[in-house]
């Protein structure tokens, strides 16, 4: 499955461990299986899923060193699979992959023909790069597990991030009462994206607060954090309300009928393509908080890992 004759760039491991093992590898081209379109990657996400791929905290059977990171990237299809209908050669598309031998971090990323969706024609690469994981994440959160009805109150830690900053908009489209957690300095820009209530989790301590405005408990939680914050945010869910969690609910030890889960997002071609038509429609928007050359994707994931980014890093593959 690999064509000898062209070779790309990637950002690779040779072994788990810090920012430093992600090294720029001269690699070839995958080839493009039958059912899989080759895509020339333009922009990829950084995510916190690639900081734990990193540190080995992920590992999925069969994984193998050099590892190329990257779960998302937006680009333009150079070929196309035999068996693959209605996608053509340079049709501008976003992509979100989980699987061994699939790799964003580089020039060039063959994925199946299902998982692809066409690139919001309001948003340039970078922008682009920055929806498929979180937008996945949110979306399926927000209409699959937590099932936000209209004027259900719906508490979001850690929200300026990539998946809280879609989370917040989806939410509030839906007609909920959104609350979050964020450091104050994110404040102005999550209430213009429909947060009702804001909280500075470095001043105040988010459960006194929510249980103070709302002494009966609220319907649901977004945890974006984990730990210890996963915890707390049991407190304040009312009787037979919903948590979720897309980072761990290790802490969490259920007392009460609430509905709890963690989430793992799962790659959705069609789901990508709804989120698309949001995006041209103005009904969702992209944030980018810094965008790093893909030669300085160890600066990127330091820049992650200080959590205190608002939006999304993003690696330019073309720089």
């Amino acid at each position: 499955m690999i064509d000898k004759e062209q070779r790309m760039q990637a950002i690779a491991i040779p072994a788990f461990g810090g920012p430093d093992q992600l090294k720029l590898v001269d690699l070839p081209v995958p080839s493009c299986g039958p059912e899989q379109v080759l895509i020339n990657v333009q922009a990829a996400g950084v995510g916190m899923w690639d900081v734990k791929t990193r540190q080995g905290s992920i590992v999925l059977e069969g994984q193998q060193f050099p590892l190329v990171l990257g779960w998302e990237s937006a680009g333009i299809i150079a070929k196309v699979g035999e068996a693959v209908t209605g996608w053509d050669v340079g049709t501008h598309v976003i992509c979100a992959t989980y699987q061994v031998g699939i790799g964003h971090y580089a020039s060039a990323v063959a994925v199946p023909a299902n998982l692809i969706a066409p690139m919001p024609s309001s948003l340039d690469a970078l922008h682009a790069s920055a929806l498929p994981v979180n937008g996945l994440t949110a979306y399926q959160a927000i209409f699959e597990l937590l099932k936000i009805q209209p004027g259900e109150t719906l508490l979001i830690t850690g929200a300026a991030g990539g998946t809280g900053t879609l989370a917040v908009q989806l939410a509030a489209r839906v007609g909920a009462h959104v609350m979050v957690t964020a450091r104050s300095e994110h404040h102005p820009y999550l209430q213009q994206l429909g947060a009702s209530e804001l909280i500075d989790y470095t001043q105040t301590d988010f459960a006194e607060a929510v249980h103070a405005a709302h002494p009966e408990g609220i319907d649901a939680v977004l945890d974006c954090v984990g730990g210890e914050t996963a915890a707390r945010s049991m407190q304040v869910v009312r009787e037979r309300g919903r948590l979720v969690s897309i980072v761990d609910l290790e802490q969490v030890t259920p007392t009460r009928h609430i509905d709890t889960h963690v989430l793992y997002f799962r790659p959705d071609g069609r789901q990508l393509a709804e989120l698309t038509k949001l995006v041209d429609h103005g009904q969702l928007t992209v944030h980018l908080d810094q965008v790093f050359p893909l030669v300085m994707a160890k600066l990127a994931h330091e820049r992650l890992e200080t959590r205190h980014h608002q939006g999304k890093i993003v690696l330019d593959v073309l720089r």
